[in-house]
Parts: C-alpha cells; sequence; structure tokens
C-alpha cells in the first residue's frame, strides 16, 4: 500500500465522461492509475501511450489545479521522485524558495514566485 497524507479529492463528472469513452479496459486502467497516482502521490504520468494519454491530457487543467489547491491549502506538497521529471520533497522546495529571495534581494530584480513545475520564473 501506496502511504500518502491526502485523504481524498473530487471525482468531477468529467474524469467519468472520459474514462466511459474509452474503449479497452487497458486503455481506462492506465487513465485511472494515472489520475490516482498523480491526486494521491503528485507522480506525474510519464508513460502513457495512445488513448490513455489523449484522455489525461484532455483532463491536466483540472487534475493539477486540484493538487495545487490541496497542496496550497493544507501546506503538504506531493512528493513526486526526481527520477520521474518531479520535483525536491517539500521541505526542500521551500527551503529552496527562501534561499532564492534572499539571494536576489541585493540584485535590481527580485524573484517573487517560482512554481515547482514550471521552469519559468516570475519577475517583478
Amino acid at each position: 500500500m501506496k502511504l500518502t497524507k491526502r485523504k481524498g479529492f473530487n471525482f468531477f463528472r468529467s474524469y467519468y465522461d472520459v474514462y466511459n469513452e474509452l474503449e479497452k479496459d487497458s486503455d481506462k486502467i492506465q487513465f485511472i492509475d494515472a489520475l490516482l497516482n498523480r491526486q494521491f502521490l503528485g507522480v506525474k504520468p510519464t508513460n502513457l501511450k495512445g488513448m490513455a494519454k489523449f484522455a489525461y491530457i484532455s483532463q491536466t487543467n483540472s487534475i493539477d489545479s486540484q493538487v495545487k489547491g490541496y497542496e496550497t491549502k493544507t501546506g503538504n506538497a506531493l512528493y513526486q521522485d526526481p527520477k520521474q521529471g518531479g520535483s525536491q520533497p517539500p521541505k526542500q522546495q521551500e527551503k529552496g524558495k527562501v534561499e532564492e529571495k534572499e539571494k536576489e534581494k541585493g540584485k535590481e530584480k527580485v524573484a517573487k514566485f517560482k512554481d515547482p513545475y514550471l521552469t519559468t520564473t516570475f519577475i517583478k
């Protein structure tokens, strides 16, 4: 059993509708596994193929918004293995943000926000 602090998430009708449009059981399983692993473990799928990948991509905005909302509300960042394209563990993420701000204080531009899932740093 995989351990997670998250106890639940909203399963939207759109997830169910997309799931039902998939014809192959293997695609349905891949889609649901990807959805559950992202919601509970923070793992972004890297091995989806075909219609399962298309189904997941169609729901990415909603899924990522829910994960980000959970992380913001609770302060519990879902850990994602760096080997799978993920970020650092939660405490290291926060420490990195503080250190970055301190380094940039003396400079003209200060990084206000850095999203761990994006490679873009927003500058004031």
